[in-house]
């Protein structure tokens, strides 16, 4: 099973509706879900991408040791991203708009 960042059904909401707005080069159904899933994950590793290069290298270590004591629950995150004062909702915000510019116009180029 994958982990993400963000939950699974957010992400898959978000591409299902850009998989709406534009013709794909798929033939199948089997190769639109091979896309979808592709998307999906891509989409969550931009978002992550977005939000680590938002933190110092202090916070990026202090981070890594919660990960190494095992502390991953949704409130230690929390306390975690206030504390560094990051703007949590306009940086994801930012992240999935990026991606959905790239989605929607990157087979264009």
């Amino acid at each position: 099973m994958d982990d993400y960042l963000l939950d699974r059904e957010t992400l898959s909401k978000f591409i299902d509706e850009l998989i709406k707005k534009k013709p794909l080069p798929v033939n199948s159904e089997e190769e639109l879900n091979t896309l979808r899933e592709e998307s999906i994950k891509a989409l969550d590793k931009k978002v992550g991408l977005a939000i680590f290069n938002s933190l110092s290298d202090e916070q990026l270590d202090e981070y890594n040791a919660m990960l190494d004591r095992e502390e991953e629950s949704a409130e230690v995150f929390d306390q975690f991203f206030d504390k560094a004062g990051l703007d949590l909702e306009k940086i994801i915000s930012k992240a999935a708009e990026d991606y959905a510019k790239e989605f929607l116009g990157g087979q264009n180029e």
